[in-house]
């Protein structure tokens, strides 16, 4: 189940990340920048909890 969630999150993050919009300026960009990393380590930190549960 948690893998179901991690997929969507891993995905906006990267979209984050990859976006950048001139009208947002050089903080928002950072901002986004930050808050898509931000999701991509949860992403991952889900994915990498359910492999430890499965294999204990």
């Amino acid at each position: 189940m948690r893998f179901i969630f991690a997929i969507p999150l891993i995905l906006i993050g990267a979209f984050l990340i990859g976006l950048t919009s001139n009208g947002i300026g050089v903080k928002g960009n950072v901002i986004m920048d930050i808050i898509g990393c931000v999701l991509m380590l949860i992403g991952f930190k889900l994915i990498v909890a359910r492999k430890k549960n499965q294999s204990s």
